[in-house]
């Protein structure tokens, strides 16, 4: 090699080498200057570990004071993810699991591998956190672990507060159940200032949800030091959580638990039906609800729906096996709150406001086709006057049965139930130029129906108020045959047994429509002092002047206690002159089912305080289903005798056995369809 070429390599080597050695000093003066702050914060981070303890979620009370929803505490197994992760071999980490599920197993708690195994592998708990593997464990296996903690190394116990329903399912649908946070529940509240993470739990139906803000509680946080194993060397800060607030409701639990008897006796004994004709779709009575409402104000007292469910199943977790059972078609949807969501025609209940719309359009009045005493001839069909079958689609509408009532006045139509009557009046709505065509969508709207109730309760139906308005904007026909069958609760009408209640208590306490209310205050749990108190809320002030209220008051009244109302066999022996009580039967058609049984009443007049409503599906008629079920209700109200309810025992006292055999309180299987 020339010296020449020796020389020309040593300079590349030299050039080479203080390129190397300043890409070196760059990357020093990288992590030293400017990367510092970083890793300070990594190494800060290796140092201090956030432990974070859940707050106690705040009490659901009754009116009186009763807790609903309280809170007990749970014995529950962590396993340090790190450790676990870290400190040992796959072989070591199965013969953990396997010596965790025999022991605590063997302890009184049945625990399997394989949930193990999921708790340790959900994406929910980070690295350094303590991953819960059982609950409610028995304090048996707390001593054995105690006694044996070498052998189960990063495992502890911990105590934290879960769910507790004193009632069982009582109220069940108004309560509502918590369960783990979805991810996309996590993203909503991730910046919630009650700092969610994402192994919590979360309100999802009902009060529970309404008021998620209210009852959950402020975690609390303890900052530690710890060495390089990750042991704790000193508490750098301590912030205790603060328990959530506790609400109070309007319900009161006895009558909740009376209008839960009640619902299902009916049901129940409506499938005992025999069907006048065999041809005809059977009594199944898969489901039905019951609202009772104070109309001063309009205070929810009960609201019960079957078929129902359990909230304490969501203590622990549900299985996927089991939520696809709660959402099968043949369970019938027992998460669904029928009093709240339930949409159906409420058949002759809704004569009420065809009669109200009549009188506030002018149809009934001195210079109306009617007087309110104006007899009309019932024949037990109506023909529609200059009939075109291709324009109305059916010219002839009868009662049911074909049923002829002779001579009736308005308060005579509403005693018998005459379908015929109402008709003649939608009709004539309908097809008189000087009359209101939509009179009576205007007063099904002035009443609370086809749209929210307003009240605080998630998940509420709007129901529908169909209109030749609405049909025309959908490009759909409208003929006089909607208006007609409009006039009695049928067609295309939808109405929740809320609504059904609230537009009754408009009518029960002289004209005011208030939203419903099912919350009287938020407390709080330490000091008691009320932190939010919830007042009357009006909705709308209908005009109803005694010349309105008092004919239809009076057929109301009929309707009960005349020997020709569709309601008297029901109400027979009720103490009439000291409660007296008026209502209105309905019987709603549905294709293809059973008609559903229906039926609204208030008392005591003259100045009620209940209004009580009952839908019954496939049930039959309204006057010998709904209209029994609403006065074993009302009866024990009246008398003062509602059965006190304190404990879950007395609420199985007050149940009984309905009925014998296996499974006497589950829906019978059918195609139940929703939201008809």
């Amino acid at each position: 090699m020339s010296p020449e070429s020796f020389r020309i390599r040593i300079g590349f080597l030299a050039v080479l080498a203080l390129v190397a050695f300043g890409v070196l000093v760059a990357r020093l003066w990288y992590l030293q200057v400017l990367s510092s702050g970083e890793y300070e914060n990594i190494a800060v981070a290796n140092t201090i570990r956030e432990l974070y303890e859940p707050a106690p979620r705040g009490r659901i009370f009754d009116r009186n004071g009763n807790v609903l929803v309280g809170n007990r505490e749970s014995l529950v197994v962590t396993v340090n993810r790190f450790t676990f992760e870290n400190d040992f071999e796959d072989d070591e980490q199965d013969s953990l699991v396997l010596r965790l599920a025999t022991e605590i197993s063997r302890a009184g708690r049945l625990t399997k591998i394989f949930e193990i195994n999921e708790a340790l592998a959900d994406s929910r708990y980070g690295p350094l956190d303590l991953v819960p593997i059982a609950d409610d464990v028995t304090e048996t296996f707390e001593i054995v672990l105690a006694e044996r903690r070498d052998e189960f190394p990063g495992v502890d116990i911990a105590t934290r507060s879960v769910r507790n329903y004193p009632y069982g399912d009582l109220a069940a649908h108004v309560l509502g159940y918590v369960s783990l946070l979805s991810e996309e529940q996590y993203e909503r509240v991730v910046d919630a200032p009650k700092n969610y993470r994402r192994n919590d739990e979360i309100g999802q139906t009902g009060i529970e949800a309404s008021f998620e803000s209210v009852l959950r509680g402020t975690p609390g946080l303890t900052r530690l030091e710890v060495d390089n194993l990750g042991d704790p060397i000193r508490v750098l800060e301590r912030v205790e959580p603060m328990a959530g607030a506790d609400v109070y409701l309007t319900l009161d639990v006895d009558v909740q638990a009376l209008v839960e008897k009640e619902l299902l006796t009916a049901l129940v004994e409506a499938r005992k039906q025999e069907l006048e004709d065999p041809n005809e779709p059977g009594y199944n009575a898969p489901g039905g609800a019951m609202v009772v409402l104070n109309p001063n104000g309009a205070q929810l007292l009960a609201m019960a729906s079957f078929p129902t469910y359990s909230p304490g199943e969501f203590v622990r977790g549900i299985s996927e096996d089991r939520w696809a059972q709660l959402q099968a078609s043949d369970s019938h949807q027992p998460l669904h709150n029928r009093g709240l969501a339930g949409i159906y025609p409420p058949g002759s209940t809704f004569k009420l406001f065809t009669a109200y719309a009549a009188l506030n359009s002018g149809v009934i009045g001195s210079r109306g086709v009617l007087d309110v005493r104006t007899l009309y001839e019932d024949k037990g069909i109506y023909v529609v006057p200059v009939c075109e079958e291709a324009v109305v689609a059916s010219c002839t509408f009868r009662n049911a049965g074909e049923a002829v009532y002779g001579e009736v006045d308005l308060p005579r139509a509403l005693t018998v139930s005459s379908d015929v009557y109402f008709y003649y009046l939608a009709d004539t709505m309908d097809r008189a130029d000087r009359f209101d065509r939509e009179g009576v969508q205007r007063a099904a709207e002035l009443f609370g129906f086809g749209a929210p109730s307003g009240i605080a309760i998630a998940g509420e139906g709007v129901g529908r108020v169909p209109s030749p308005s609405a049909a025309e904007v959908a490009g759909e026909p409208w003929r006089t045959g909607d208006s007609i069958v409009l006039g009695i609760g049928q067609g295309q009408l939808g109405v929740t047994p809320l609504q059904l209640a609230n537009g009754y208590a408009a009518f029960a306490n002289g004209g005011t429509l208030y939203a419903p209310k099912i919350v009287e205050r938020v407390e709080n749990p330490v000091s008691g002092e009320v932190e939010q108190s919830f007042e009357d809320r009006v909705l709308n002030q209908i005009y109803l002047p005694e010349s309105f209220s008092q004919p239809i008051l009076t057929g109301l009244l009929g309707a009960v206690a005349d020997l020709d109302g569709t309601a008297h066999t029901a109400f027979l022996g009720f103490p009439h002159d000291e409660w007296p009580v008026a209502g209105k039967t309905g019987t709603a058609e549905v294709v293809g089912k059973a008609d559903n049984s229906l039926f609204a009443a208030f008392g005591p007049l003259p100045n009620p305080t209940y209004v009580v409503v009952a839908i019954m599906e496939e049930s039959g008629f309204g006057s010998r289903v709904a209209a029994p079920a609403v006065r074993r209700v009302i009866e024990p109200i009246a008398t003062d005798s509602v059965p006190s309810v304190r404990t879950i025992d007395d609420l199985a006292e007050l149940s009984g056995r309905i009925v014998e055999g296996d499974d006497a309180t589950e829906a019978v299987p059918t195609d139940l369809e929703q939201n008809r």
